[in-house]
């Protein structure tokens, strides 16, 4: 081994290294954009998909629980456990409630306006 001359045999290109960082950022350049845009496309399809699953399950859950608390007042009211002075205490707005079955009660009326008399229809 001694024998060899201690040369170098490697030849590097004419300003390789003062070339090689710009080489390096132009190849990777197109791979940093890929990647961001397939990270905002997948966070996108996260959210999107987040907000319809999540918010048709509100919606739904909302107006089964709304029809069960329903029927479970309708089942008190007919088994005699509560009477109208318990609903209206539960009612936020004890009027309104007065108001509409009041309207949906005399909406079914049938009247006969021929023949009578002012004095006649009870108030």
């Amino acid at each position: 081994m001694e024998k060899f001359p201690k040369k170098n045999i490697f030849k590097t290109p004419d300003n390789y290294f003062e070339n090689l960082p710009d080489q390096i950022l132009e190849k990777r350049k197109p791979r940093a954009l890929q990647y961001y845009l397939s990270g905002m496309a997948a966070a996108a399809v996260v959210v999107i998909g987040f907000f319809l699953f999540n918010g048709s399950d509100t919606v739904t859950s909302s107006i089964s629980y709304q029809v069960e608390l329903n029927e479970e007042v309708e089942y008190y009211i007919e088994s005699g456990v509560w009477n109208v002075e318990d609903v209206l205490l539960l009612a936020d707005n004890p009027n309104e409630l007065l108001d509409d079955i009041t309207e949906e009660e005399w909406s079914n009326q049938t009247w006969v306006t021929e023949g009578l008399l002012e004095n006649e229809i009870f108030y």
